[in-house]
């Protein structure tokens, strides 16, 4: 029987969810092959950085770009085509001669992931309308991301080590093809098509954005091997700088004016999507930091094979895949906010515990920590994905999820820098230096807790008459909901 799910939520779900588990597993497969690739190809380790340099920054500077063409193309129509250009930009790095086209189709890859991942948030929230719903779907959707995560490194070094390099792309290339063909099946147009009122793309807006965050990413990226002082790495965060502030100003002056900017700056009235991103930016700092520097301790400092180190990540990232599920559940029960803050605390527990890890110590001493730090990062995937797009009007969902992404890129980015700074810069050597990282890192969450806590929690007006609230509460909901979505419009 031909699958016809046009109607089915679930199969919607699976297609977001492997659109999902594609991107994460191509971001982790390819720090196992690069030192098979770099001999293959005989690349420096420069070069090599580049590889995973030119993806991120392809992939950042596209992101408030690929969150437009879902409005101004329909959902469904952006989706397909991330997925076409995902799996197109594969399918050269897998038969790449030499590594100037490698580069280019890195580009390419990160340009496809930028256009394709905004829509599967926001495709959830159209299909997924009713609080719980969406919040158990969700948490499916970000305990798929840990599992890709998880799946990466193990099966990068399996395949590495039946196969060559090029494996790695040629797996993303047909999971790439399956999930624009199950896409194509079960994304239902008259929801996620192109819309009825016409939107203009704003190229100004766009080309701003782009110039931002590709600057700050290439900035952030290159200053630990040309140096912070360098003036390509000074002029990079400059220009970073001043684009952000001309970007800033006009899209304030376009909405101002009714041209539909590409960033409406009223979102940023909305104290719960402000929280959502501040969360959603400590949270990939904090997890792609201890991924990164664990990873050099797993290989440089306790000798394991990239193999062996993927295993060891094993923990952490399943802990990851089994609470993300788990927050939907409570974010359906208690709300998205309580379960960010909880993620949270948990997270700097656990990194503050790594700290006391000291060189030479027994693996499982630092096992059981990562899990923890595994569950907290599940708890909070979920919740800040939905509290960013469920605090805005729908309309804007899709300029919401992107802005989402874009925070935890920058996160990433931020978080790998600063550790190393911090590591590289410990005399008393790598152990002492990831130790320093690790009580920084459990700092900034614990920050970062308590100033989700001040911007999510309610007024004590609210608080005061119980009884007087539940009466008044559809009323009151639905007058602070028409002029939330006025004050952003």
């Amino acid at each position: 029987m031909p699958i016809r799910a046009r109607g089915s939520r679930t199969v919607v779900l699976l297609a977001m969810c492997m659109a999902l588990m594609l991107t994460m597993l191509n971001s982790t497969m390819i720090n196992v092959a690069l030192p098979h690739l770099g001999n293959s190809l005989h690349a420096s380790a420069t070069s090599l950085q580049w590889v995973a340099t030119i993806y991120m920054l392809a992939y950042a500077a596209a992101l408030l770009l690929g969150g437009a063409l879902g409005d101004r193309w329909g959902r469904r129509t952006a989706f397909l085509l991330g997925a076409v250009v995902f799996a197109s930009g594969s399918l050269l790095c897998a038969v790449s001669p030499v590594l100037g086209l490698l580069l280019g189709a890195r580009a390419l890859q990160g340009l496809g992931a930028a256009i394709m991942l905004p829509q599967t948030l926001s495709i959830l929230v159209h299909e997924f309308t009713q609080p719980h719903e969406r919040a158990r779907a969700v948490g499916i959707w970000a305990g798929v991301a840990s599992l890709g995560l998880a799946a990466g490194p193990v099966v990068g070094g399996v395949l590495l080590t039946v196969t060559t390099w090029r494996a790695v792309f040629v797996l993303t290339v047909v999971l790439g093809i399956a999930t624009f063909l199950l896409g194509r099946s079960s994304i239902p147009t008259h929801r996620h098509g192109r819309p009825e009122k016409h939107v203009r793309l704003d190229i100004t807006g766009s080309l701003g954005s782009a110039l931002t965050l590709a600057m700050l990413v290439l900035a952030l990226s290159e200053g630990q091997n040309a140096g912070w002082t360098s003036p390509e790495v000074i002029g990079a965060f400059v220009l970073s700088m001043v684009a952000l502030v001309c970007f800033a100003l006009g899209q304030l002056r376009k909405g101002r004016l009714g041209r539909n900017p590409l960033m409406p700056m009223g979102i940023w009235r909305s104290r719960p999507f402000v929280a959502a991103n501040l969360g959603g930016f400590a949270y990939f700092a904090a997890f792609f930091g201890v991924l990164f520097f664990y990873s050099l301790d797993f290989q440089d400092q306790r000798g394991y094979s990239a193999l062996a180190a993927g295993f060891a990540f094993l923990p952490l990232t399943l802990a990851m895949a089994v609470v993300g599920p788990v927050a939907g559940r409570l974010m359906a029960r208690f709300g998205a906010a309580p379960v960010m803050i909880s993620g949270l605390l948990v997270t700097a527990v656990g990194t503050l515990l790594l700290a006391f890890v000291g060189a030479g110590s027994p693996l499982l001493d630092t096992e059981w920590r990562l899990v923890l730090v595994g569950a907290g990062c599940g708890l909070l995937s979920s919740p800040v994905s939905n509290l960013a797009v469920s605090s805005v009007p729908d309309r804007l969902s899709n300029t919401a999820s992107a802005v989402q992404n874009t925070f935890r890129q920058v996160g990433s980015a931020l978080g790998v820098t600063v550790l190393g700074i911090i590591v590289r810069s410990d005399d008393s050597g790598f152990s002492s230096g990831l130790q320093t990282g690790m009580t920084v890192v459990s700092a900034l969450l614990a920050v970062c807790t308590v100033m989700t806590f001040l911007l999510v929690r309610r007024p004590r007006c609210a608080r005061r008459n119980p009884s007087q609230q539940q009466s008044t509460a559809p009323a009151a909901r639905e007058t602070s909901r028409r002029r939330h979505r006025s004050s952003v419009s």
